[in-house]
């Protein structure tokens, strides 16, 4: 399957980000320009990765004179071709490099009995509550819902808003977003990405009175509803903790994720290259 980092529609929003876009085959090397000290280069989860392909990236590398060349691959047999082409594992990915697939070819009543015996409950406690749900195109009221609760919960200072506005922009026709209210108050959301038969978990947010309402458990299984009523077959939680990588504070929510069953998946990480950009 296509990642969704490989399609047109995201290659428009890297482009709105600044990004260059380069077709090495039939995948999207992206380009990052900086004034006086050269670029940065990253491939992500192509679908093909051969001496051919790794020839035509340094290429690039030349032609945009840059500092630093990034390749994440999707399969671990291509460690070896990687090191044997100068590149080094890199300590941290830039993509997930572990997450979580749910079959969506099983009926709903299958993927609720295997998810944890908690995460069902709330589930089926959720039409005795004060939660409901609304599939929203209110973009901005996301963003700045989603930068608010990061910031309260110390895990992103730096802005989002615009990365995610741009992306729904890019991906509107793929993209779902979905909100929990409470007294018709915004606890919780989803903006959810489609590629080829894949439904992304992309960004999520939470306040306070979400979690105590379970409202983040409430949103995903909607999410999980609405990929299967547009003929998905993989739900990608996109990124859990990996042991490989530790990130602290990726434990919390990993928990969350895999109280919802699926397939664990592992990615190789990232490997790069450095050169003198002249």
């Amino acid at each position: 399957m296509i990642d969704l980092r490989q399609t047109l529609e995201y290659a428009k929003y890297m482009s709105s980000l600044g990004w260059v876009g380069e077709k090495v085959g039939n995948n999207y090397c992206y380009i990052k320009n900086f004034p006086i000290i050269g670029s940065f280069i990253k491939f992500q989860r192509p679908d093909k990765l051969g001496d051919k392909e790794i020839e035509e990236i340094k290429r690039l590398g030349k032609k945009y004179r840059a500092f630093q060349i990034v390749v994440e691959p999707k399969y671990t047999e291509h460690y070896t071709l990687l090191t044997e082409h100068g590149f080094r594992q890199s300590r941290n990915p830039y993509l997930p490099s572990k997450t979580i697939h749910i079959d969506l070819t099983k009926s709903e009543n299958q993927l609720l009995k295997e998810m944890h015996y908690k995460t069902r409950y709330n589930i089926r406690k959720f039409n005795h509550q004060s939660l409901t749900i609304n599939h929203s195109k209110d973009i901005n009221l996301f963003a700045d819902f989603w930068q608010e609760c990061a910031i309260k919960q110390r895990f992103m200072y730096l802005s989002q808003k615009k990365e995610i506005t741009e992306l729904y922009k890019a991906l509107k026709k793929n993209a779902d977003l979905i909100f929990t209210l409470h007294s018709n108050e915004l606890v919780a959301g989803i903006l959810l990405l489609h590629a080829d038969k894949t439904s992304y978990y992309m960004y999520a947010a939470s306040n306070q009175e979400g979690k105590r309402l379970f409202a983040p458990t409430i949103c995903a299984w909607e999410a999980i509803k609405m990929s299967k009523k547009r003929g998905l077959k993989i739900f990608d939680f996109e990124g859990i903790y990996d042991e490989r990588f530790p990130l602290k504070n990726w434990e919390g929510f990993t928990r969350f994720k895999k109280s919802f069953g699926g397939s664990e998946i592992e990615y190789p990480g990232a490997f790069s290259k450095f050169r003198v950009p002249l």
